[in-house]
């Protein structure tokens, strides 16, 4: 996209994804997780392997001959042995743990899906917030820019009375220290705009001098209700529910620790030289925990704790998001009635100043309350300005907390 193309939020959000390297890792981490699903369900399937062994040792000496013989001393004998086998393992329970281990990793691989999901979603409300705050600070700039206009305007004209004996020099004196003060808050906002400006870069990747459109429309409401239901959509809250049921089968896993295993093992001897022609042979192997020194328990005990670490997480995680959901509603009500206020405010203020001008040409009211009526009306406008703002902005953090949106857009 060209510098001088305006980006929509959207479009941002887009070029945001494509950049980002937490995005990214977590994409990384979904695939660990699916890999580690694999091989849980790969421990319950049978294992073929190659062998080969090669032996070299010493079986003693040879036995002494008969007496009749000239006595010989004894010679040592070496024996070697080569072997090479096809060997399959097929393992038939393991206390029935293997099947809860296979649940495990798979909650744990939608886990990480959904803090995938997350981390876009976060993501979203860095470029929300950016976005909205750049629109604002331009937007305080241009109402900046044209009070200062307004103010030298003023100026002119009362300089123009003063030659004519109508309006004192203090007067002109005043309207100057309000514009230098004015072009001096315009610095402090063009030093504020930089540092936004310098965030959309990084987060972007496009010129930090793009221009942002805003293609949205003004907030509407639904009842809290609405917003409060889809807190358990929340990726975060899916997220946490997937651990859950992740730490209950671990829980599975360490109680049947203490079950039998059972294993059956097979042999083909493609080569031997040893003692033994047989070409196959099988072996069944049941092996029954005793006792591992309390280990065995100790992990039960661990995995419990887990567990029960597991719903706290779960409980605080949805507290947090209708906390979350609230508060932001909360926000945005307020903003909307006070964009309400600040709409009415500003429009009798411009009608103030409108008519404080034209009794200052009839003489019926001084400079000063020009002066005041112009400052009056001009903030109202910024006020009203960083309202709408505030307000879109909160808005799209409330739809992307309520989960209202499936997943904000994808480039």
């Amino acid at each position: 996209m060209a510098a001088s193309e305006p980006m929509t939020l959207d479009a941002y959000y887009a070029a945001a994804l494509q950049r980002s390297e937490v995005v990214a890792s977590q994409g990384e981490l979904i695939v660990q997780a699916e890999e580690r699903a694999r091989q849980a369900v790969a421990t319950m399937l049978p294992g073929l392997n190659g062998v080969g062994t090669f032996n070299r040792y010493d079986a003693g000496t040879t036995p002494s001959p008969p007496v009749t013989v000239p006595p010989t001393p004894p010679s040592p004998l070496e024996t070697r042995t080569h072997i090479s086998k096809l060997t399959v393992t097929q393992s038939i329970t393991r206390g029935f743990r293997e099947f809860a281990t296979v649940r495990q990793s798979r909650a744990l691989m939608g886990a990480q899906a959904d803090d995938y999901h997350n981390a876009r979603v976060l993501l979203y409300k860095d470029v929300v917030q950016n976005f909205y705050t750049v629109l604002s600070i331009e937007q305080d700039l241009r109402n900046y820019n044209e009070e200062i206009n307004q103010n030298l305007e003023r100026e002119r004209d009362i300089q123009a009375r003063v030659r004519i004996g109508r309006s004192r020099p203090s007067e002109v004196l005043n309207v100057q220290a309000t514009i230098s003060t004015l072009r001096a808050q315009v610095e402090q906002m063009q030093g504020q705009r930089r540092v936004a400006r310098e965030s959309f870069a990084f987060l972007s990747g496009r010129d930090a001098t793009t221009p942002l459109l805003e293609t949205r429309q003004a907030p509407s409401l639904e009842p809290l209700d609405v917003y409060l239901a889809r807190a358990e959509a929340r990726p975060d809250v899916r997220a946490s529910q997937k651990r859950l049921t992740a730490a209950r089968e671990g829980t599975t896993v360490a109680e049947r620790a203490h079950l039998p295993s059972l294993e059956l093992s097979g042999n083909y001897y493609l080569y031997r030289d040893d003692l033994y022609d047989s070409k196959w042979d099988t072996q069944l192997v049941l092996t029954v925990p005793l006792y591992a020194g309390g280990a065995t328990e100790s992990k039960r005990r661990e995995a419990v704790s887990q567990r029960v670490q597991s719903e706290l997480a779960v409980s605080q995680v949805r507290r947090q998001a209708e906390q979350e959901i609230r508060a932001l509603y909360e926000s945005v009500m307020f903003n909307l009635t006070q964009v309400a206020a600040l709409e009415h405010a500003t429009e009798a203020a411009r009608k103030s100043y409108e008519a404080q001008v034209r009794d200052y040409r009839l003489g019926l009211v001084t400079n000063l309350e020009v002066l005041q009526a112009l400052t009056t009306y001009q903030q109202n406008q910024r006020a009203l300005d960083r309202a709408r703002y505030t307000t879109q902005a909160d808005y799209q953090r409330l739809l992307v907390a309520s989960a209202r949106k499936p997943e904000p857009t994808t480039p």
